[in-house]
């Protein structure tokens, strides 16, 4: 009986463990992607500004590649 419970509560710790595990690894790849997205945002606003306030005649600048899903 005492054996049962023992691979019982092994197996219950392995299952956290791993699921710990794997949500530890998808929320620093979605963090990773996060801060991309951030930067090329950030760059662009940057550049939308300094369109805006040097008075450059339309079009304004295209958005960075990888921003919205463009390649």
């Amino acid at each position: 009986m005492a054996d049962a419970v023992l691979i019982a509560l092994l197996a219950m710790i392995g299952v956290l463990g791993s699921a710990f595990v794997a949500g530890g690894i998808t929320l620093v790849l979605s963090l990773a992607k996060n801060r991309q997205q951030n930067h090329l945002l950030y760059l662009w606003n940057r550049q939308l500004v300094d369109h805006i306030y040097r008075g450059y005649p339309p079009p304004p600048p295209e958005p960075p590649e990888g921003l919205f899903g463009n390649p």
